[in-house]
C-alpha cells in the first residue's frame, strides 16, 4: 500500500538513500496471536484495557464490504485487500487531526489508538513462513528530500507499522526503486504499482504490500479436477470452467446464501465462498449484507458433509478508491480546503496537504495446489492552496459468488472479492 503525498516543490534529482529509524520493542509472535484470537489489542505485551477490546475482525469485514459494494462488485469481478488498505489509512491517520481524523475513525470502526494497536498486534501475530504457508505485511514511507516530516508521525509509522523509511529526490529513479520494493514484498505478483514518476507536488508515499501463498490442507488429485464445467456469468452468458471438487466439513448458511470454508495447510487460514440462492443475484445479496452479518455467518458455522466445487480462477484488480472511501464517510481527506494533515509535516512552500488519489492493485490465483495473492495500495496526497454429520450439503460455485481468504483465528479477511465471470 502506498500513500502518495504531494506539495508544490521543485524537483531535486539524486538517488535513494535509506533513512535510519529505530524500531519499537513489542510483542512476541505468540503473545500477539493469543491477544488477537481473544479479541484484545496491545502494543506493550500486556492485555489491552477493557475499553480497547474491540472485535477487530468485524470492523475489518464491515469496512471491506463498504468498499466492495461501491465497486459494482455484484456485476463485475473485484478483488481487494482490506488489511492492506487499512495499513495505509492507519499510517496517514497518525498525521491527521480534527474532522479528518474523526472520519477515518468512523469509517474504519476504530479509534486511532485502537487502529494502531489492532494493526500492530495483527501484524505481529502472523506466523513464520513455512514451505506450505506464507502471510506477510510490509510497510514503507518514501519522503521527498525537501519535505519536512514531523518526528511524531514518523515515529508512529515505525513503531506501530514497522515502516521502512527512505528519502529520495523523487526523480525517475523513485519509480524503479519503489516498484522493486513492492515486487520483492509481493513475491513478484505486483511489480508496477507506480507507472509514472512523481510530479513536483508529490511529497510522500506511504506504501503497504501484502502477500499470501498457501497450499490446501487436503490437496486435490487429478480425479478431483473436472474440466469443461459450466459457469453462468452475471451477464447470463454460459462459460466453460475447470472445477475443483472436494468434500469439506464446515458449512455456512444464512439469509439467501450458502457456502463453505476450505482450510489451507496449518489451519490458520481458509478460503471462504458464499453463493446466493437461485433467483437471488450477487448484487442484491451484497446490497443488504452487513459486516456484522457476514462476520457472524463465518463464526457461527456448523459441521456437515459438504460437496464443494470451486472453479479455478485468476483475479486482478486495479482500483481507484477515492470515491468508495468518500462513500464510506472519508471526505475531508481529499479536500484541499478541509483536510487537516499538519501532523504529517509541511511542504517547502507551506501549502496544505491533502490526499489526491488512492490506488489499490491486487492479484489472486486459485488452483488445485492452493492460493497465491498479493496487494499493494498507493495513497497520493497533494498540497494546494466437531465431526461431520450425516447431512450432506452441495455447494457449487457455478454462478457469481463472494469469496474471502480469512485468518480463522482472528476472523480477519486478508482478501475479499467477487467472481462474476470466467473471462
Amino acid at each position: 500500500m502506498t500513500l502518495h503525498l504531494k506539495a508544490e516543490a521543485e524537483d531535486a534529482g539524486t538517488r535513494l538513500d535509506a533513512f535510519v529509524a529505530s524500531r519499537a520493542n513489542g510483542l512476541t509472535r505468540s503473545q500477539a496471536a493469543r491477544y488477537i484470537e481473544e479479541g484484545r489489542v496491545s502494543v506493550d505485551g500486556k492485555p489491552a484495557a477493557k475499553s480497547c477490546r474491540i472485535t477487530g475482525g468485524e470492523a475489518v469485514t464491515d469496512f471491506a464490504l463498504s468498499l466492495l459494494r461501491e465497486e459494482r462488485s455484484g456485476s463485475v469481478s473485484v478483488l481487494l485487500s482490506p488489511v492492506s488498505i487499512l495499513n495505509a489509512l492507519g499510517m496517514v491517520a497518525n498525521g491527521a487531526s480534527g474532522t479528518t481524523l474523526k472520519q477515518i475513525e468512523t469509517a474504519t470502526g476504530m479509534s486511532l489508538h485502537q487502529l494502531n494497536d489492532f494493526l500492530y498486534t495483527y501484524r505481529m501475530s502472523l506466523p513464520a513462513d513455512s514451505k506450505t504457508c506464507k502471510a506477510a505485511l510490509a510497510n514503507s514511507a518514501w519522503l521527498r528530500d525537501t519535505f519536512r516530516v514531523e518526528d511524531a508521525f514518523l515515529r508512529s509509522c515505525v513503531n506501530y507499522y514497522s515502516a521502512e523509511v527512505y528519502r529520495s529526490a523523487f526523480d525517475g529513479g523513485l519509480v524503479t526503486d519503489l516498484n522493486r520494493w513492492v515486487s520483492k514484498k509481493t513475491d513478484g505478483m505486483i511489480s508496477d504499482l507506480l507507472e509514472k514518476e512523481p510530479g513536483a507536488q508529490t511529497m510522500l508515499y506511504l506504501v503497504n504490500a501484502a502477500c499470501f501463498d498457501a497450499k490446501w490442507e487436503t490437496p486435490y488429485t487429478k480425479e478431483n479436477v473436472r474440466t469443461d464445467g459450466i459457469f453462468t456469468a452475471a451477464s447470463g452468458k454460459r462459460q466453460t470452467a475447470d472445477y475443483l471438487d472436494s468434500h469439506e466439513t464446515i458449512y455456512l448458511s444464512g439469509n439467501n446464501v450458502s457456502g463453505f470454508l476450505k482450510p489451507y495447510d496449518g489451519g490458520k487460514y481458509a478460503f471462504v465462498a458464499l453463493v446466493p440462492d437461485e433467483g437471488v443475484t450477487l448484487a442484491d445479496y451484497l446490497r443488504n449484507l452487513t459486516g456484522e452479518h457476514l462476520y457472524q455467518l463465518i463464526t457461527d458455522h456448523h459441521y456437515a458433509d459438504v460437496q464443494a466445487s470451486i472453479p479455478k480462477f485468476t483475479a486482478r484488480s486495479e482500483l481507484a478508491l477515492e470515491e468508495p472511501l468518500r462513500a464510506a464517510g472519508i471526505s475531508d481527506l481529499f479536500d484541499v480546503s478541509a483536510a487537516d494533515l499538519r501532523g504529517l509535516g509541511s511542504a517547502p512552500n507551506g501549502n496544505t496537504l491533502y490526499v489526491n488519489s488512492v490506488l489499490h492493485k491486487t492479484y489472486l490465483e486459485l488452483d488445485e495446489n492452493g492460493t497465491k495473492a498479493a496487494a499493494a495500495t498507493s495513497l497520493d496526497v497533494n498540497a494546494g492552496a466437531a465431526p461431520p454429520s450425516e447431512d450432506v450439503k452441495t455447494v457449487t460455485l457455478d454462478r457469481p459468488f463472494l469469496y474471502m481468504v480469512v485468518d480463522t483465528h482472528a476472523c480477519v479477511p486478508l482478501f475479499m472479492g467477487t467472481v462474476t465471470s470466467m473471462e
